[in-house]
């Protein structure tokens, strides 16, 4: 995990021109570590192998999105502790970073709770939409982390940020930075 973060700048974010990251580099990151846990919660609810308990394929099918989600979330970790750092007053560096950690250890406290407690009762016989085995609670639990993921994407909207403009590789822009559209407006 650690090791990932630290290649992120040399293996993801250079490469793909998003360094220094701000928050469309988030926000990107933030719908593809929702895409792993939002495919496992579709295929756990919809797969034969796991209606049918083909453990073989099962086992195959989690280690592998579980796998590509650590990596996904490694990088998102890491940009994110840039990100922190970059929007932290210059005199409060220590108490954002500390504030940081703090929430970060709190919403792995308030996930884990959560998580067990959808594990537990939406794989009970609850009604049309729940089972009464684990398949379900565990694809409750991938959902639940699909929703987290995406809101913090949208929480992410409002932070003021918005002049890098996000590239994706020297050939594609996705938003362009506000810099170039100035300059471009001058000349016209």
């Amino acid at each position: 995990y650690g090791q990932v973060q630290s290649w992120t700048p040399q293996l993801v974010t250079n490469p793909l021109k998003q360094t220094p990251p701000n928050k469309f580099t988030e926000m990107l990151w933030g719908v593809v570590n929702a895409l792993p846990t939002g495919l496992m919660a579709i295929v756990l609810s919809l797969e034969e192998i796991f209606y049918f308990e083909d453990k073989t394929s099962m086992t195959i099918w989690l280690i592998a999105v579980v796998a590509f989600f650590a990596v996904v979330f490694a990088i998102n970790s890491s940009i994110h502790s840039f990100l922190v750092v970059k929007y932290a007053k210059k005199d409060k560096v220590a108490v954002s970073v500390g504030l940081y950690y703090m929430s970060n250890a709190l919403g792995r406290l308030f996930g884990t709770i959560g998580s067990g407690l959808l594990y537990t009762y939406v794989g009970g016989n609850e009604g049309d939409f729940s089972g009464t085995n684990a398949t379900t609670g565990l694809s409750a639990c991938f959902m639940a982390g699909t929703v987290c993921s995406l809101l913090a994407v949208v929480i992410t909207t409002f932070i003021e940020d918005d002049d890098a403009g996000l590239k994706c590789g020297p050939c594609w822009t996705i938003i362009e930075p506000l810099s170039e559209i100035s300059t471009e407006d001058e000349y016209s």
